[in-house]
């Protein structure tokens, strides 16, 4: 069961709803890799533990009658080892020694939780060494299933453990160091090509499944941020993570000096839910409005599919799972500073059509939802977007613009705003958990490059919109009619855009456009959504911004050309877009002559082909050589308009 703070909260289905979308164990090691190569751009580091917990864990008071002593904590821990589990057992039973008046981190119990892993070595299939629990969500979690992964679900935070230093993927600079030596030294650990760097590779590998535990926490709670440690021998450090990317400390030997790691365990324990990362916007729904949210998405489902009896019993599954049900609040953004703030406007969810699994931007979560107050079911999208303090546009401005001018086919606002938890703090000096905190460090003086570069990070907040249009994706298609009409629809909002409002979309996508049944209407109607990206096109035909926007596989040839900072979006980079969704549609939902195999290497090479050039990500080669020659849809012949019987897929 989820609980007040939306611990364990479900997560999207794959097309058969039978399976958590994207977490392939298979697949494991390469999302591992991708999380670990990515995280080089946002972590900023080494910064002193002691400057750590005054930022992140304050005292509110120094109260420590219950608080047992420091002395000879980890005396049962060696320094090094041949094994994790020499060192996470007697960690955490350092860790969870208590008396009956005193303890280290009262309130919270540490878990082997590797232990409940039915395959411990397995990536994909392994959980943290040691996660920590309220002490009423442990007894939650002693009782579950070991197939399931619902540590990850209630954990607080979590350890990881590696026998010895060699593990580290950071290298910190010598001790007082200037900030010009810090600026020119390396934090990450560098691959030494001579001697196939065994060490880095496992460093590397064990720095990416800390991340993807991040990841999936994330995913599986409802978060502003977390804390983390890490373990190697009798060295330690701690981790904040956010949209925004990743704090970690310099490594301090917490044998040497277990006060550091011991007060971060007792400021942990004497913050509240808020400051430890949970998200004070989002409750448990109360068993009244389950009733209700349930009949409401069941009569949508009927209406959207058509489906009745088991099949629609089986069709809820992607919106709904008993017991898990949430209340969000969304607080409308007023019109101006000076207006005087709406009361919250009240949304039931369950499962989210989509879940993030990656750390750094937006971490868009999207939900079929219940107007508490209507009874209607809308779309909730909860993201984290893009805030600088001298613009407020935001994907409810555009949307609320687009609507006035009488843009066709994309989605009606009813309530966005961002989440005003702490508001008058935030107004005062931006330190809600609400708004990433990772970037406002990356100027102080122990901040080191990574691969010789300054870190450079965006800041976000935390935000929520709501729109009329709750339908299916694309991977619902019924035929190459209804694949058709809805490029007409998409086609006919791209147009209106432009001309009513002076608006391009920049990232015309498989996942944002999506199928909407109107009762006037047999073939379902397609929806242009997601406008967080779009911009005002000026009369030259030119965006008004620079820089390249938009999901890879889709994007135009020429905003995949080389040097994409000084590029410009134009219209026609939208139409191109358009056609690559129709085309990537047809071959992922319709019935065509391609076997698996070379459909695979259509892909590939047509979709997803990029390489480095001069610093820069570019890409768009087969895209040109079929504009030029139908390299790849010359043989391509698809089916029946009719039917989707025959596919590959």
């Amino acid at each position: 069961m989820m609980d007040e703070e939306g611990y364990n909260v479900p997560m999207a289905l794959d097309r058969t709803l039978s399976h958590t979308d994207g977490l392939r164990p298979d697949l494991a090691m390469s999302r591992n890799r991708k999380l670990a190569y990515d995280a080089r751009v946002h972590t900023v580091g080494p910064m002193p533990p002691t400057a750590f917990l005054d930022v992140f864990l304050p005292l509110v008071n120094d109260k420590r009658g219950k608080l047992m002593t420091f002395n000879n904590a980890f005396k049962a821990v060696p320094r090094i080892a041949d094994t994790p589990a020499a060192i996470y057992k007697p960690l955490a039973a350092a860790l969870n020694k208590k008396s009956p008046r005193k303890s280290r981190c009262p309130g919270f119990v540490f878990d082997t939780s590797i232990e409940h892993s039915v395959r411990p070595l397995r990536l994909g299939y392994t959980k943290p060494h040691i996660c920590c629990f309220t002490t009423a969500n442990a007894r939650t979690v002693r009782w579950a299933d070991n197939n399931t992964r619902v540590e990850l679900g209630y954990a607080e935070l979590f350890i990881d453990v590696r026998p010895d230093a060699s593990f580290d993927f950071f290298i910190d600079p010598p001790a007082h160091a200037s900030k010009q030596v810090r600026k020119a030294h390396n934090f990450f650990r560098e691959y030494r090509m001579e001697d196939e760097d065994r060490e880095y590779d496992q460093a590397k590998r064990a720095f990416g499944l800390h991340i993807a535990f991040a990841v999936e926490i994330f995913a599986r709670q409802n978060r502003t941020c977390l804390f983390t440690v890490s373990v190697f021998g009798s060295l330690a450090r701690l981790y904040r993570w956010d949209r925004e990317g990743c704090i970690v400390t310099e490594a301090f030997d917490f044998h040497e000096n277990p006060g550091t790691l011991l007060e971060f365990f007792w400021r942990y324990s004497q913050v509240d839910s808020c400051n430890r990362g949970h998200d004070p916007t989002t409750t448990a729904a109360a068993p009244d409005l389950e009733t209700l949210f349930e009949e409401a998405i069941r009569a949508h489902v009927r209406l959207q599919l058509g489906v009745d009896g088991p099949e629609l019993d089986h069709a809820v599954r992607a919106h709904y799972e008993p017991g898990h049900v949430t209340a969000v609040e969304v607080d409308p953004q007023p019109p101006n500073r000076e207006a005087t703030p709406e009361p919250p406007t009240l949304f039931i969810v369950s499962r989210p059509v989509v879940s993030p699994l990656y750390l750094v931007g937006r971490g868009t979560r999207g939900y079929w939802a219940f107007h508490v107050s209507t009874g209607r079911v809308m779309f909730l999208k909860d993201t984290w977007c893009t805030w600088l303090p001298d613009t407020e546009e935001v994907e409810g401005h555009i949307l609320a613009r687009l609507n006035e001018s009488g843009v066709r086919n994309i989605p009606r606002q009813d309530v966005h705003g961002v989440t005003p938890h702490d508001a008058e703090m935030f107004e005062r000096d931006h330190t809600s958990n609400q708004l990433t905190h990772t970037g406002a460090l990356i100027n102080q003086k122990w901040v080191c490059a990574i691969d010789g570069k300054c870190v450079r990070t965006t800041q976000r907040r935390h935000y929520r919109t709501v729109t009329d249009a709750a339908g299916y994706g694309l991977k619902t298609l019924r035929g190459t009619e209804e694949l058709l009409h809805a490029a007409y629809d998409v086609f006919t909002a791209m147009q209106d855009a432009l001309t009513k409002a002076a608006y391009i979309h920049r990232d015309l996508s498989l996942n944002n456009i999506i199928l909407v049944k109107e009762p006037d209407r047999d073939i379902r109607r397609g929806y242009l959504i997601d406008w967080e990206s779009a911009d005002r096109i000026h009369s030259d035909g030119n965006a008004e911004h620079a820089g390249r926007a938009g999901t890879w596989e889709f994007m135009s040839i020429r905003v995949l050309c080389p040097d994409d900072t000084k590029l410009k979006h134009r219209f026609e980079d939208d139409m191109e877009s358009l056609f690559y969704v129709v085309l990537y549609s047809g071959l992922m939902y319709l019935p065509h002559n391609l076997s698996v195999d070379t459909l695979t290497g259509f892909v590939k090479d047509l979709f997803l082909q990029q390489i480095e050039l001069r610093g820069f990500t570019s890409g768009g080669d087969g895209k040109l050589h079929n504009s030029v020659r139908r390299s790849f849809t010359r043989a391509l012949h698809f089916g029946s308009p009719l039917s989707r019987s025959g596919s590959t897929q």
